[in-house]
């Protein structure tokens, strides 16, 4: 069905001896216009060949029009944001890895050019450190998004396969054995000591997430509402009674998500600095006009990671009478925030766990300033998310059943095991056990330390 056509070259508007070869082929039933060609070959023999192996595919139904093949990966793009819909931050960090990484190397570059293995590996070694300019681990999250878009140009009939589903593309660090880090994990003293260092409720927060094993935005959002409620149980024949934090399905989360501003929100960013440069003029006080952000931070509640991190989790009796003195006297209906009532932030959180956990350096007294004491570090490296690492840890060490663990953590059981097994009492109560021995025994160090 496939035949060829010379197609004579063109120069200073007249028609030259020299031509190539236009194949044409027939289209795919209801397909308009019925016949369709492509340009440029230097023989007749694979002009036809070249429509032979279309017209196969047609008749096989794996043939995709050679224009999607050509479509650039740009404007792909913005067809495959206009199917998908995500949360703000996931919406935001999307946008900058594209923004950053990968529309300025592949705008305009056709996705049948970009759907490359050897091409994606050879661009995310001149992207990453030490020779190119971004941190491994943002390449990776890149590479990931990457190979996301162009399964969704598979599935919409933009190419035949995606090629990078499943490969492993090596960068950076990563061609040289130096992986992540491993994330620092406490010992129960450590927890006590890092504690009576802050010895507020940031204090209380360390511990509890040690102990409970919460994410950050679980912790954070808690409500009072949802904190120590009663459940009654049987083991070994006599009730018992523990203390449960619940996170709550719909609001049990706080969420952190940078929103693109839009003229709107422009405008009222420059006349919020307008305002901020005329109040320090009037003062005196020299002050230099900020650079406009592209983003704002809406913080809210909202519903935890997935369906399982909607849980119960049970409490220590240690932790039970802790918290339950701190949710008496404190202001806020949310049991972790500030003094002043707002939420904590991941990043303000941050700064102010660093020295406790990493040590300090005394600065002298001097005219108006009482001066500070030195810290001796306690836990170099320590974060919020180390914490989790923490809970999951001594769980492991402690043996307490996997169905458990996995309910604790607010895990997805993804195998046939974690959709047959399911917690008992005995199990609860081993682990409450276990956690109660481990602060004792924690806090009986601490001492012994400070002694």
């Amino acid at each position: 069905m496939a035949y060829a056509e010379k197609v004579y070259k063109v120069r200073n508007g007249k028609q030259t001896k020299q031509y190539t070869w236009k194949c044409k082929y027939k289209a795919p039933p209801g397909h308009k216009p019925e016949w369709l060609s492509e340009s440029g070959f230097p023989t007749k023999a694979l002009a036809v060949e070249w429509g032979q192996q279309q017209e196969a595919a047609i008749r096989a139904g794996t043939w995709v029009d050679p224009k999607k093949l050509a479509t650039p990966f740009g404007e792909w793009v913005e067809i495959w944001k206009s199917s998908v819909r995500k949360r703000p931050r996931t919406h935001s960090s999307r946008a900058y890895l594209l923004d950053k990484l990968l529309l300025p190397e592949w705008q305009y570059t056709p996705l049948m050019e970009v759907n490359n293995v050897f091409t994606v590996q050879s661009w995310a070694t001149r992207m990453s450190k030490p020779v190119g300019p971004h941190d491994p681990d943002t390449v990776a999250q890149a590479r990931s998004l990457l190979s996301t878009i162009l399964s969704g140009a598979e599935d919409a009939g933009y190419l035949h396969t995606n090629k990078l589903f499943g490969r492993r593309i090596l960068a950076g660090a990563d061609h040289v054995g130096d992986g992540d880090e491993e994330e620092v994990w406490a010992q129960p003293d450590e927890v006590a000591r890092m504690d009576a260092r802050f010895g507020d409720v940031r204090g209380l927060m360390v511990v509890t997430d040690c102990f409970l094993g919460l994410r950050w935005g679980e912790l954070a959002g808690l409500h009072k509402d949802n904190c120590l409620l009663r459940r009654e149980d049987r083991a070994g024949g006599r009730t018992f009674v523990r203390h449960v934090l619940r996170v709550d399905p719909k609001v049990g989360s706080l969420h952190e998500d940078p929103i693109e501003l839009d003229a709107e929100g422009l405008a009222a960013w420059e006349a919020a600095e307008e305002a901020r440069l005329k109040q320090c003029r009037e003062k005196g006080w020299k002050a230099n006009r900020r650079k406009p952000p592209k983003n704002r931070l809406e913080v809210y509640l909202g519903p935890p990671k997935n369906k399982y991190s909607a849980r119960e989790v049970d409490v220590p009796e240690f932790l039970v009478r802790r918290l339950a003195s701190h949710i008496e006297s404190w202001p806020s209906d949310h049991p972790f925030t500030t003094p002043a009532g707002t939420f904590w932030l991941r990043g303000n959180f941050s700064r102010a766990l660093r020295p406790v956990a990493d040590g300090r350096d005394a600065i002298p007294k001097k005219r108006g300033f009482a001066g500070r004491e030195e810290w001796e570090p306690i836990l170099p490296g320590f974060t919020m998310r180390g914490a989790r690492h923490t809970a999951d840890t001594w769980m492991k060490e402690d043996r307490v059943d996997r169905a458990l663990r996995f309910l604790t953590m607010g895990w997805v059981p993804k195998d046939i095991e974690g959709t047959y097994e399911h917690v008992t009492p005995e199990m609860r109560k081993h682990r409450l056990d276990c956690l109660t021995a481990r602060w004792e025994r924690g806090m009986r160090v601490a001492r012994q330390r400070a002694a």
